[in-house]
């Protein structure tokens, strides 16, 4: 008799619905409003003037948009303690993120997450204060810019890739490693969202703006 042969099972892919936060979820760029409510106005006034000559670096393309950010992360939690931070972006999370997220991006995640759609948020943003308000979203994958801490405090260096333009694809391809996936539909709103929107089977530029 013939052999009966093996059985092959193929992995699913993961069916990913992929989310920028700021500006597509959200009504306003929550990383300035972060840094503002972390160091309170006077202080962050301070620290955005010594920033201005690396933003003139970046105007006249001297230096590019990550390394911009690094320089800002510097200024801002080089040598802060994470708790402290942590601390502040928890709060954050919960007080003032709330009333900037688009209704209809509510709705249209509250639809998802009845379906058990996979949802992701993919971010420039830091993940401080955005893991702590996915998960009141019952949203649990975040993939956000990262910041290096050591001995529990921070470098003010980041840790990993600026998941902005193709850090976003990247971010995604390097977390999801050996697991195939998909992305099913992908949401977003500026130039550093188009890798992802590309990326997906469907993609919506705008999509909450009444």
């Amino acid at each position: 008799m013939p052999e009966t042969p093996p059985d092959i099972s193929v992995e699913e892919p993961v069916q990913i619905y992929a989310f920028d936060f700021d500006g597509t979820i959200t009504t306003k760029d929550t990383l300035a409003l972060f840094l503002q409510y972390y160091q309170g106005k006077f202080v962050w006034g301070l620290k955005v003037i010594s920033l201005l000559p690396h933003f003139a670096l970046y105007g006249l393309k001297v230096i590019d948009r990550t390394e911009v950010k690094r320089r800002v992360m510097r200024r801002f939690f080089k040598g802060h303690a994470l708790s402290e931070v942590q601390a502040r972006a928890d709060s954050f999370a919960a007080d003032i993120i709330p009333p900037l997220v688009r209704p209809q991006a509510q709705a249209r995640l509250d639809t998802l997450k009845a379906q058990n759609a996979a949802l992701y948020i993919v971010s420039a943003s830091i993940e401080h204060y955005l893991h702590p308000w996915a998960a009141a979203q019952g949203i649990k994958t975040v993939f956000a810019t990262q910041l290096e801490t050591r001995e529990g405090r921070l470098t003010g260096e980041l840790h990993g890739v600026n998941v902005w333009g193709e850090g976003k694809t990247a971010r995604i391809r390097a977390e999801m490693g050996h697991t195939p996936f998909e992305i099913i539909e992908a949401y977003g709103d500026s130039e550093g969202d188009k890798p992802l929107l590309y990326a997906a089977k469907a993609s919506f530029w705008r999509p909450f703006r009444l």
